[in-house]
């Protein structure tokens, strides 16, 4: 069915709602001007969410999945940053094969579900849209935000395992790079994934010295040098990390460069070549042709 059949007038025709729910509905959505009409009627909870799920997919013509927090697969939370999570209202909630399954809160905004997809191809994968309620999305964001924070609150309270944990959790979500980075009442932690800066924590401003000696001292940098340096990080037996420093009106800045040891030589269709041979040597064989292959300096 067209998008452009108003979405109350159908769900009253399938008897699922009322003419006085889509009244309520409409003027509630004067006060939430950013919300959809249906994100507004499931608020309103006057008809079963399964239900009201599945006839919004019927006259979008779209897929759709009631999301829950036990309803997400744990293998797939990783493969979106959080950061985009809550930029583009999507949840990778499971995974067949080198399909992920993800759920929008809009998958007629075109710009989110592109964003996805391209992320989600650079690491191999293809992806399948679902439709999902707004609320179900942001329930799980803040489940995803609250287990990130305490992971560094825990750590917090030991330099050194604060700084461990950094380190293993962008490993964890294969960061290219580590910045820490002194602010005027804090210090800030962000990762680079997919070419993106993401913030995953701040630090107390009073650790700050505790935080650089630290991170010199296991880079084998002078400790008592206000300077810029360069040095390495040897004791991750998989990770060669290759470490600089940068004075700055705040303090020193810390710049992790992490590199897997051994990593393998992708597949060309993994960077998202179509798996047509034919296709591929016709294009390479071309005379005058220039083939650019891109992609973000790690990935899963």
């Amino acid at each position: 069915m067209a998008r452009n059949v108003p979405i109350g007038i159908e769900l009253v025709k399938r008897n699922i709602i009322s003419e006085n729910d889509v009244k309520e509905a409409i003027r509630r959505q004067k006060e939430h001007q950013n919300k959809k009409l249906g994100d507004i009627i499931h608020m309103l909870n006057v008809c079963d969410e399964k239900v009201l799920l599945s006839a919004m997919g019927e006259i979008l013509g779209e897929k759709v999945f009631l999301l829950t927090r036990a309803s997400i697969n744990p293998v797939v939370i990783d493969y979106l940053p959080l950061d985009v999570c809550k930029k583009c209202k999507a949840i990778p909630f499971d995974e067949e094969g080198k399909r992920v399954k993800v759920c929008f809160a809009d998958t007629a905004n075109k710009k989110a579900v592109e964003q996805v997809g391209l992320l989600l191809l650079n690491k191999g994968y293809t992806m399948d849209k679902y439709l999902c309620f707004e609320s179900n999305i942001d329930d799980v964001i803040s489940l995803l935000d609250a287990k990130s924070t305490d992971n560094l609150s825990n750590a917090s309270k030991d330099v050194t395992k604060l700084i461990d944990t950094i380190i293993k959790q962008a490993m964890e979500k294969n960061a290219s790079d580590i910045h820490i980075e002194p602010m005027e009442k804090e210090l800030r932690v962000r990762y680079r994934i997919d070419g993106n800066l993401i913030t995953v924590a701040t630090i107390e401003k009073e650790k700050q010295s505790q935080v650089i000696g630290r991170l010199k001292a296991i880079s084998n940098m002078y400790q008592e040098k206000l300077q810029d340096q360069d040095g390495k990080i040897l004791i991750y037996p998989d990770y060669n990390i290759r470490v600089s420093s940068q004075v700055t009106i705040y303090g020193e800045k810390f710049v992790l460069r992490l590199l897997k040891k051994d990593d393998q030589i992708r597949d060309i269709h993994e960077l998202g070549f179509p798996e047509d041979e034919d296709f591929i040597k016709k294009n390479f064989d071309k005379r005058n042709s220039i083939t650019i292959v891109a992609a973000p300096t790690r990935r899963r």
